[in-house]
């Protein structure tokens, strides 16, 4: 059985494919300007937020084939760390009285305009701690192609009651980003840095995530699904054109099995994240399924990847062909929440509750 998506789903799909195949270099890679343009022409940014921020007010249903997408293309991501940050000035509370901060419209409607753009930092070596001037954030953490012009970083944090998000300035005092060895990778430096905005903690005092992390994990997994599905991709292709003895390297059962078998784990991987935004967006309980989604597709596209650059032989670990993007981007992506073991043990415990 496969899942079919609604019209509005393809019609979302398809837009962003239409939108970056123009965009694409030689060997599929994209400049992260470019796909930021590609998202704020089609209102993308738009598509989650109420229509009191300018949103389109649509669900994560129709944010996952967005997600995937942009997975199938290797894309430079602004839409997670974008999507991720409105969560997070919606959710926050700063003032500890219930409403809404000075600035929270017109910084989400900027978001929805594709104005208000963040970087998705990555890591578990930033702490959050208390003070006389009040909550101060540092050190440092992974920025993973960071779109141009960011006004702000998303970064996880640990705090005394556990791993909160903070929103921070770009342009605030102790932020500095510098290079390092690997390609598209910053490192992202915070000293006694005071954030925009304060999650609660991911997960409540039973272990619970919150939806904040529930909504984040799903946006991961569909972006994980994409990754996986676009390096499949290449796989079949580079196993029906590479030749070994007079025929194509496609036709041995020891390549064309498993590209089989990772093709029926897509469709599975598509239908536990399709079914962990419905329940989101129905209101019924989603840490579950968004939880043991991410697990199963980031071991998905860890696995895959890793195949697709063994099925193009020695080729494979040279950067001239895309399927190192996908191979690289998955090392940093699939670990992001967490590593899959843990996160498949924290299905379990969430199962027994």
């Amino acid at each position: 059985m496969r899942l079919e998506s609604d019209d509005v789903q393809r019609d979302l799909a398809s837009a962003v494919r239409a939108g970056l195949a123009p965009a694409a270099g030689p060997d599929g890679a994209l400049d992260p300007a470019e796909v930021h343009a590609c998202l704020t022409d089609l209102d993308l940014y738009a598509l989650e937020l109420p229509d009191s921020a300018a949103g389109l007010a649509y669900g994560l249903s129709h944010t996952v084939p967005v997600c995937e997408e942009l997975g199938r293309w290797a894309a430079p991501d602004s839409y997670r760390a974008a999507t991720l940050l409105a969560d997070l000035i919606q959710s926050a509370d700063p003032t500890g009285d219930g409403h809404p901060t000075p600035g929270d419209a017109e910084l989400l409607t900027g978001i929805a305009a594709g104005k208000v753009t963040a970087g998705l930092a990555s890591g578990d070596r930033v702490t959050a701690t208390g003070g006389p001037g009040g909550l101060r954030i540092s050190g440092d953490c992974a920025l993973p192609q960071p779109p141009p012009d960011a006004s702000f970083h998303v970064v996880p944090a640990r705090h005394a009651q556990g791993t909160v998000f903070t929103a921070v300035a770009v342009d605030s005092p102790g932020v500095t980003c510098a290079a390092t060895r690997r390609e598209g990778i910053l490192r992202l430096s915070l000293k006694d840095v005071a954030p925009l905005a304060l999650s609660a903690p991911a997960h409540d005092t039973g272990g619970v995530p919150s939806p904040l992390l529930v909504r984040a994990r799903v946006r991961q997994a569909a972006h994980l699904l994409g990754l996986a599905a676009g390096a499949h991709r290449l796989a079949v292709g580079r196993a029906a054109r590479r030749r070994q003895f007079g025929r194509s390297i496609g036709e041995n059962q020891a390549v064309a099995f498993p590209l089989a078998e990772q093709f029926a784990h897509l469709e599975a991987g598509r239908l536990l994240i399709g079914e962990a935004a419905w329940d989101a967006d129905g209101g019924r309980p989603a840490a579950v399924g968004a939880t043991q989604s991410l697990a199963y597709a980031a071991e998905l596209a860890l696995r895959v990847t890793a195949h697709a650059v063994h099925v193009h032989g020695a080729a494979g670990i040279t950067g001239e062909y895309a399927v190192q993007r996908y191979y690289r981007a998955a090392a940093v992506e699939a670990t992001r929440w967490g590593a899959p073991t843990a996160l498949w043990q924290e299905a379990g415990r969430l199962r027994l509750r």
